[in-house]
């Protein structure tokens, strides 16, 4: 089991017109989304005056993914944000951006775009279109072993 440090927080700007929000979330191998339970919840310091946020540490088991999600939207009422993937040892291995209503890959291994997919679904995120494989990646570490 290895710990992963997530946060949760839902603030907003002293005049309203900007707003953050921050989503902790756990998927399994099966493609079940679900919401952490934390051994551990510590608070902290919102982003904008006006709410609250929290420093979840989450256990996670051999198979399973943490997922944090942030979003902001704009005075114009835009949202934008990004979606990080983390695998049960608490490494980084996937990152997706969302900016008009496209989600899109920014860096990291392409087999995890399926738990993007799903924790979009999950969230009810308005997408217009996706691109979270890209075509022309260098190749990692472990694809050139099993080309060989």
């Amino acid at each position: 089991m290895t710990t992963v440090i997530l946060r949760e927080e839902k603030s907003k700007s002293r005049r309203g017109k900007h707003a953050v929000r921050y989503i902790a979330l756990i998927v399994d191998s099966k493609g079940n989304v679900r919401t952490p339970k934390p051994s551990r919840r510590e608070p902290a310091k919102p982003t904008y005056s006006r709410g609250s946020a929290e420093t979840l540490y989450v256990n996670l088991s051999e198979g399973e993914y943490a997922v944090q999600v942030r979003l902001v939207r704009n005075l114009r009422g835009h949202v934008k944000g990004w979606i990080e993937v983390y695998d049960s040892d608490g490494r980084m291995v996937y990152r997706a951006v969302y900016r008009k209503l496209k989600l899109r890959y920014s860096k990291g291994d392409a087999t995890y775009a399926w738990i993007v997919e799903r924790v979009a679904e999950h969230l009810k995120l308005p997408i217009k279109r996706s691109n979270l494989k890209p075509k022309n990646l260098p190749m990692t570490g472990a694809q050139k072993l099993t080309k060989q």
